[in-house]
């Protein structure tokens, strides 16, 4: 019981970094890299670009942030036991369930929920200019998830 507790608790607080590296890593390449304009919070340069990454973030709609992190986690402990083995496997999984997470995300999640993220930010749900951004973020979000879990697993 203790050792299924205890990957419980790996495998949720990796979640947690995978979820908060999608969040906030595709609001900063959001930031960096979309055709969007944002108003300028601070005349240094990093405090606005960190004050601008959370505004993007905070912006993202509860329901795309909920429905990414669950997608996410329903794929994680569906298919965890058979890739777990193999750290190569765990890795590409890992990062291909975040990508089909958030393709799911763009592709069924309402306009009216998708505030700040796929339709609701920029009016289409697949934009070409924006889905390299959104496939990065989640590519970095998948890896994000593998390393911790393997981290928090080797020290445990």
């Amino acid at each position: 019981m203790e050792r299924q507790k205890s990957t419980l608790v790996i495998t949720l607080r990796a979640l947690l970094a995978g979820w908060i590296v999608i969040v906030f890593g595709t609001s900063l390449l959001i930031f960096f890299f979309s055709p969007l304009t944002y108003e300028t919070y601070h005349s240094n340069p990093i405090l606005n670009a960190l004050r601008t990454v959370w505004e993007i973030a905070d912006e993202m709609g509860p329901a795309v942030k909920l429905s990414l992190v669950l997608l996410f986690g329903t794929f994680v402990f569906l298919f965890k036991e058979r890739i777990r083995q193999d750290r190569v496997l765990f890795y590409a999984s890992s990062i291909g369930f975040a990508l089909l997470s958030m393709l799911l995300v763009l592709a069924l999640l309402p306009a009216d929920l998708s505030r700040g993220y796929g339709v609701g930010l920029t009016g289409r749900r697949f934009d070409g200019k924006m889905m390299p951004i959104y496939a990065t973020g989640a590519f970095l979000g998948g890896a994000a998830f593998a390393y911790m879990y393997r981290r928090l697993s080797a020290s445990k």
